[in-house]
């Protein structure tokens, strides 16, 4: 199944950390991952944070781009961030098919 780097970026005036909101919508969105992520066939391989440039990166395994998007629309993170979506490889993978 294709991969995906999901990346978002917010302002720190919808910043869940001061913006109470964002900080409700946080909330909800994280009780519906799990199931978006079943109805969407998503598979989050890992995610990260870095606080003080309000940025978030994921790392997701999906059938398609739509999926992804469709997912992070559902569970309400595209309510409060810019979401930039690409697909990837492996590393590996490009290497191998490099050196035949």
């Amino acid at each position: 199944m294709p991969i995906f780097a999901v990346f978002m970026k917010h302002t720190p005036e919808s910043c869940l950390m001061f913006n109470t909101e964002v900080k409700n919508k946080f909330k909800e969105a994280v009780g519906a991952r799990e199931e978006a992520a079943k109805k969407h066939e998503i598979k989050i391989i890992s995610a990260y944070t870095t606080l003080l440039d309000h940025s978030v990166y994921f790392i997701v395994e999906a059938p398609s781009q739509q999926a992804v998007e469709n997912y992070f629309v559902e569970i309400g993170f595209a309510f409060w961030n810019d979401v930039g979506i690409r697909q990837a490889k492996l590393v590996e993978d490009v290497i191998k098919k490099i050196m035949g």
